[in-house]
């Protein structure tokens, strides 16, 4: 009986707790549909690249970052929230924090986007690709931190990513990490204009045999965003040594000769270690005609050059004009026409030029 009695209490305690928080469920299905041609200089058959298609082919695909998930309040100082989405046709992990209010600020554990994201752009092709990595937008993605918010200022402490270039690939291995990786963002809002700052910073030492010294990570990013009534203008700036370890960089397609310069991260070439510098920059204007009707059009550009005699630069850029369309509440179509375009004329291998043409199809419930 009194095991009874303590199973009924441990179950009633349980519902109870489930009761006192607000569960606010929401999720997003998103499917593209794009006729894609692709075009590689010096190459007539995209056969000749690991069975790339020929000619223009249609694609259709649930994205990735079709989503499920939750908001919690438990109370007004503890909420948190989880998001699973749907990466390699299987559910992943998102987002997983919990945030105290403190009162003075906030305190969130678990995984998050860190403090180097600075969105602007709304490209729909390549997943919702937004330009970034391969067209200018600094993207520092979802991580496993430990964040502090106090306004409109952001720091964090944020696992480390220790990947190298050595020989023919990145490597995670030798490394010794002492410090987390550390990541602000500021916001200052003027009028209407909103200004945000961000940076990060990351330094660990490998010790191969063969060399032993330490490969530093810098980024920095400053967007300007601006509202003139249904008119909105975002530009942005940024920069970094070894910026692949702090936020996704791709400027060469599937031309794995340059992969190495190309995801911005450092080398390691005999006994020495070699940075590799990065820049970027974009610019979008958008204009609402009502509630169903808009209009948006992006130019990005990204670079990243080893910091040695005689490297090359190896560049992308990325543009697109789409029209958006709201045909209900949580109902959204977003036709688009543009070019993603690996477009460094100089390496041996070709680059990759795709124009692509199709749209985005999303349900918000």
């Amino acid at each position: 009986m009194k095991k009874i009695i303590v199973a009924v209490a441990a179950l009633a305690l349980m519902a109870g707790s489930a009761y006192a928080a607000e569960w606010n469920f929401y999720g997003s299905a998103r499917v593209s549909t794009f006729w894609a041609d692709g075009d590689v200089d010096g190459i007539e058959e995209w056969d000749d690249l690991d069975n790339y298609m020929e000619d223009v082919q249609f694609e259709e695909a649930l994205q990735s970052n079709a989503r499920i998930g939750a908001k919690v309040k438990v109370s007004d100082e503890l909420t948190g929230r989880f998001e699973y989405g749907t990466s390699g046709g299987s559910a992943n992990i998102r987002l997983l924090y919990g945030e105290w209010n403190f009162g003075a600020g906030k305190l969130l554990v678990g995984q998050d986007y860190v403090p180097l994201n600075l969105f602007g752009s709304n490209q729909v092709y390549l997943t919702d690709g937004a330009l970034e990595g391969y067209g200018g937008e600094m993207y520092g993605g979802r991580a496993a931190q430990l964040k502090l918010t106090f306004g409109d200022f952001q720091i964090a402490v944020v696992e480390n990513n220790t990947d190298y270039y050595a020989g023919g690939g990145a490597v995670d291995a030798n490394v010794d990490v002492v410090i987390p990786m550390i990541e602000v963002k500021y916001a200052l809002t003027v009028d209407n204009f909103v200004i945000t700052m961000a940076g990060g910073y990351q330094t660990f030492d490998v010790d191969n045999g063969t060399v032993d010294d330490d490969i530093t990570s810098w980024g920095l990013g400053l967007d300007v965003a601006a509202t003139f009534g249904a008119m909105s203008i975002t530009a942005q700036v940024n920069g970094g040594t070894n910026i692949g370890n702090l936020c996704y960089i791709d400027v060469t397609g599937f031309s794995s000769g340059t992969d190495a310069i190309g995801a911005g991260y450092a080398a390691i070439d005999g006994s020495d270690v070699i940075d590799n510098d990065a820049m970027g920059a974009r610019l979008v204007v958008g204009y609402t005609f009502n509630d169903m009707f808009g209009v948006e059009v992006g130019y990005g550009y990204q670079q990243t050059e080893y910091d040695v005699s005689g490297s090359d630069e190896i560049e992308s850029q990325s543009y697109y004009i789409q029209f958006p369309i709201t045909l209900a509440p949580g109902v959204h179509v977003v036709p688009e026409l543009g070019v993603v375009d690996y477009n460094k004329d100089d390496l041996d291998a070709g680059q990759e030029e795709i124009t692509y043409f199709g749209a985005k199809w999303q349900i918000n419930f």
